[in-house]
């Protein structure tokens, strides 16, 4: 079994912000790590300090290519992480979680508040949905359009927090295609909405700064509670959360956020007190989600993958890829 996650080096230069990795997963050996860096246009002035630019975010693979978002970019590698092409487009802007078809990708444009679909042949756009301006959310979510121009190149006008973020922002970050229809996560407004049809079908405060978004047969999502490191589990139909697998409960935890907070304290000194600790150095971030028959990987800072027994919830296995809570898993897939 193969494993293929990345990683964000909070603080770090950007070009050091994080890599694709691939694991043989019975061995627990690094098989190639390949750094990710957003180039063209390339954004080492970023200004925001705690992940941004930085780094690998959502990993699919389709056939024998590996489909990895940077900030901006889609990188398509081989299976032995050998790139073979990328492309870009103006209104990919922070891109976060994809999901994929056959011959299509959908990404989620975090900082624009979009998601928008691409043939995967060609990287031309085909589909695109923009709930701020859907009369449905606007109404049920008390939201206004960001103000953007889609005829321009936007890569790098949003690097700044204040251009975007505000009491409209959704954090959209996980898209989702199921049943023929598209999903998103809206982790400001603690939702989950089927875009196809402007309706919002997960309502649950936990999902506050929530993080990916898995449905499956018969009707089951699983989305990472990041800051309480939770799996939650929801039926779709009702929109009733049904299970909660607490990583922090499991065995081997506890001393690894302990050794992970004397690390850090080792390298900040009384700074790891301050604000700079939370933006930076925070353990159990839980980020990273992938299903694979009966079994459930999930990531989390410092650099963690655990893989646990979708129906029993217990803990099988882990891998401990680093102890500095800067290095956190973003992207992670199974094959």
């Amino acid at each position: 079994m193969d494993i293929y996650f990345g990683t964000i080096v909070r603080a770090a230069p950007v070009s050091e912000g994080g890599s694709l990795f691939k694991l043989d997963w019975e061995s627990k050996s690094i098989v190639r790590e390949v750094p990710i860096v957003p180039v063209e246009p390339a954004l080492d002035h970023d200004p925001n300090a705690r992940g941004n630019v930085r780094g690998c975010r959502g990993i699919r693979v389709i056939n024998d290519e590996v489909i990895v978002a940077d900030y901006h970019t889609l990188n398509f590698f081989d299976r032995e992480l050998n790139l073979k092409h990328k492309f870009s487009h103006d209104l990919m802007v922070g891109l976060h979680e994809i999901d994929s078809t056959d011959t299509s990708v959908w990404v989620a444009s975090t900082t624009l508040d979009a998601v928008v679909k691409y043939n995967l042949a060609n990287g031309m756009k085909e589909a695109e949905y923009w709930p701020r301006e859907m009369p449905e959310f606007q109404q049920a979510l008390n939201l206004k359009p960001l103000a953007i121009d889609k005829n321009i190149d936007n890569r790098a006008k949003f690097l700044d927090n204040t251009s975007f973020r505000g009491p409209s922002h959704l954090h959209l970050n996980a898209v989702c295609e199921f049943r023929g229809e598209i999903y998103a996560l809206f982790h400001s407004k603690c939702v989950v909405a089927n875009l196809s049809r402007g309706t919002i079908v997960i309502t649950d405060k936990r999902l506050k700064h929530a993080h990916n978004l898995i449905m499956e047969e018969p009707g089951v999502v699983y989305i990472n509670d990041t800051h309480r490191a939770v799996v939650r589990v929801y039926d779709l139909a009702s929109g009733k959360q049904t299970r909660a697998i607490d990583i922090k409960k499991m065995p081997g935890i506890k001393s690894l956020v302990l050794k992970s907070a004397v690390r850090a304290l080792q390298e900040m000194g009384i700074s790891f007190f301050g604000s700079r600790r939370k933006a930076t150095a925070r353990p159990l971030y839980l980020r990273g989600l992938a299903l694979y028959g009966d079994l459930m990987f999930a990531g989390f800072s410092p650099a963690t993958i655990v893989c646990i027994d979708k129906n029993s919830g217990q803990l099988i296995d882990y891998y401990f890829h680093s102890s500095d809570a800067r290095v956190c898993i973003h992207g992670l897939t199974v094959v």
